[in-house]
């Protein structure tokens, strides 16, 4: 059964499954094929491929969807193989098939595997019927998908129910219903949702567990009949239905319960006659230590890092191995065992304070740690664009220890030193988690986000109890940039003023906030302009007591076409820090400045007064709550125009970045409606008023 070597591979994917399988092949030795859109023309994935070829339009049903094109494409090339990464046509039957007639290996299961599981309905009926012994959650699975009979099964079941798209994934297609007189409005609403997602309105309905674990073992078969398991993930921590953090091994589960589920895992496996890697899902009633099977993903699974890390596998290497036909019983899967602990974090370009609206946008700087047990899976460079078409993901973080307690301090560390500026990003959020007692204890579930900061999406930006000292980085940045272009006067001291008791000023506003300081440039004798020496100031704002003695040692700037990034170190009352700094986009003003804080863990940014400004401006709010942030869609409107609304009132839902986001009100009001249904919007659109 051993095929021919795969020598030139096409991988039907991008971002970051897309580098992370370019990686592999170079080390395997195989020749990569990238295939992009018109918004991923300079993504760092088709850089690292050894050809690209473009597919067509940014919106993925015009090219990452787009089958055909996509094996036209490994046609024109000779590819032999193509990898279909995760999500995308990674899942569909129909692709899998249409590769393989067309004499091309498809990375992955059969057809026939994808078919019979990657269905939530063919699936539990699948398993009711031939393995009757695996445990699936109470529900309705049925084909008669008319709204009457969902609504009668749905009451059978008893609330709160879980509406889920017979062929979704990825945590989308997802509602919870808690009482009867939502549900046939939820369920209209499910139906439309799939059907625009997955093209297919299909639903299960499943009795919706209040308080579970969600654990998922890796699995992975051979053409040989053997299936070995990887151990678990637990996926447990969550925010609308879709994983934020990962770690193996699951706190959870003891010896006995690992051994129940990995064998049950298994045994689905070799019933399929699964070949490749794929990931049986379970959900966990821990109290009761009683778990059922949730769906079977027949692809690489994004969180596959963590599993690599404890068990030193490559996973994207074995499943192009079982592609060529090598017996899994010659590798090390029969022996296998856990070797310490590993936890991941996505890091999204989102505001978890804005119910998590994503972030469009172009990253002004992005640096990585470069320490052992370390792992970035990333897409993006400095430079790199956040699109609207695509998931907002920046990367995933992963890190290794020999224990659990200590994967969580390196993640803390690597979370404050890791750099992503010029979006809002939910890299805070993700170290508040890693700090929070119940996360440290390893007793969470799936409602932990909702429970533990449960006023999230109304707390507002804050900044550290030093955050007018902080305001000395961005005026030396600024201070500097403008010295060293300096091409006249340069025997006149810095700072000189002709009237001397005047000094110089310079402000900032903070999240609203005007800083402003006044300095005194403390010069040598010429008062010239030197790359070499250090610039001592002193600093003031009404706010302090005293002046601070500040000197600026070093300043590392690095600049392109588009974008102003580096370091700065200086010393602020005898203490030196290095900070890490971007610019806001070019030829812009007012200006604004990006700092990295290692407190925080994120950016702080910084906007510059202008001369000609009263102290009473302040900039705008990074999003407005009434205004589009980005180009979408708007579903429906859930308040009738010229009517009055309470603060909080969901006012409209609307579609952008493949995710429905909730417009709220901030404030009590009549509102007026400037959009209606099915319009679509680009960003800056004003959508409603409140009076």
């Amino acid at each position: 059964m051993q095929s021919e070597p795969i020598g030139k591979l096409l991988i039907a994917n991008r971002g970051e499954i897309a580098c992370r399988i370019v990686n592999t092949c170079k080390r395997l030795g195989i020749s990569t094929v990238a295939v992009y859109s018109d918004s991923d023309r300079n993504a760092l994935f088709v850089k690292l491929a050894d050809e690209a070829i473009h597919l067509g339009p940014s919106p993925p049903v015009d090219s990452y969807l787009h089958g055909d094109k996509i094996i036209r494409a490994a046609k024109s090339v000779g590819a032999d193989a193509i990898h279909p990464g995760y999500g995308f046509l990674s899942e569909n039957a129909e692709f899998a098939k249409l590769t393989s007639n067309s004499g091309i290996r498809f990375i992955g299961p059969s057809p026939e595997s994808i078919l019979a599981i990657g269905d939530k309905i063919r699936a539990k009926n699948l398993l009711a019927e031939h393995l009757p012994s695996v445990p699936l959650i109470p529900g309705y699975n049925g084909l008669d998908q008319s709204i009457e009979v969902l609504v009668q099964e749905a009451i059978i079941i008893g609330f709160p129910v879980l509406l889920k798209a017979s062929a979704g994934g990825g945590g989308k297609g997802m509602r919870v219903v808690h009482e009867e007189s939502k549900l046939r409005e939820e369920l209209e609403h499910a139906k439309l949702e799939s059907l625009k997602l997955f093209g297919s309105d299909e639903l299960l309905i499943e009795k919706y567990f209040v308080s579970v674990r969600h654990v998922e073992i890796q699995i992975i078969g051979d053409n040989y009949g053997n299936v070995y398991h990887c151990f678990e993930r637990d996926c447990s921590i969550q925010r609308r239905h879709q994983k934020v953090i990962e770690e193996t091994p699951s706190p959870c589960l003891d010896p006995v319960l690992r051994e129940e589920m990995t064998t049950t895992a298994i045994q689905i496996g070799k019933f399929l006659k699964y070949q490749g890697a794929g990931t049986i899902e379970f959900i966990l009633d821990e109290r009761e230590k009683k778990f059922y099977f949730l769906e079977m993903n027949t692809r690489l699974q994004v969180e596959h890092p963590i599993t690599e890390l404890v068990t030193g596998l490559d996973l994207v290497e074995l499943q192009i191995l079982v592609a060529q036909g090598f017996d899994l019983s010659l590798s090390k899967l029969p022996t296998l065992k856990l070797n310490g602990h590993a936890i991941e974090c996505r890091l999204y370009s989102e505001n978890p304070k804005n119910n998590f609206l994503p972030s469009k946008g172009k990253i002004r700087y992005w640096k990585q740690l470069t320490v052992p047990n370390i792992r970035y899976d990333t897409g993006i460079e400095t430079g790199s664009e956040i699109s609207i078409y695509y998931d907002p993901l920046i990367s995933k973080i992963s890190v290794w220890s020999p224990t659990r307690s200590q994967s969580i301090q390196k993640m803390i560390f690597t979370l404050k030193n890791t750099i992503v500026l010029g979006l809002i990003t939910n890299q805070s959020f993700l170290l508040s988690i890693m700090k929070n007692s119940t996360f440290m204890s390893g007793a969470y579930n799936t409602l932990f986000i909702e429970r533990e900061f449960p006023q999230l999406s109304l707390q507002k930006e804050s900044l550290l109890q030093d955050e007018n000292e902080l305001t000395i980085v961005p005026f030396l940045w600024l201070w500097y940039q403008r010295e060293r272009q300096r091409t006249t006067l340069r025997h006149i001291p810095s700072g000189w003023r002709y009237l001397k008791n005047k000094n110089p000023t310079d402000g900032y506003y903070v999240n609203g906030n005007l800083i402003e300081l006044e300095y005194e440039y403390l010069r040598k004798n010429d008062g010239s302009f030197n790359n070499d020496m250090d610039h001592k100031f002193s600093v003031w704002v009404k706010s302090w007591p005293k002046r601070k003695d500040v000197i600026l040692h070093n300043v590392i700037i690095n600049e392109s076409d588009e974008n102003i990034y580096g370091s700065l170190r200086c010393s602020i009352e005898g203490i030196q820090r290095v900070y890490e700094i971007a610019n806001g986009p070019k030829g812009t003003y007012p200006q604004e400045v990006y700092v990295h804080s290692q407190e925080l863990g994120e950016q702080i940014k910084f906007v510059r007064k202008e001369r000609l400004n009263t102290t009473a401006e302040t900039s705008e709010d990074d999003v407005s709550p009434y205004i589009s942030p980005m180009p979408c869609k708007i579903l429906k409107l859930l308040v009738k125009p010229n009517t009055n609304v309470k603060k909080n009132d969901v006012l409209l839902i609307m579609e952008a970045m493949k995710m429905e986001v909730k417009l709220f009100a901030r404030h009590d009001g009549t509102a007026k409606f400037l959009v209606k249904e099915g319009d679509v919007v680009d960003a800056g659109t004003i959508l409603v008023k409140i009076n």
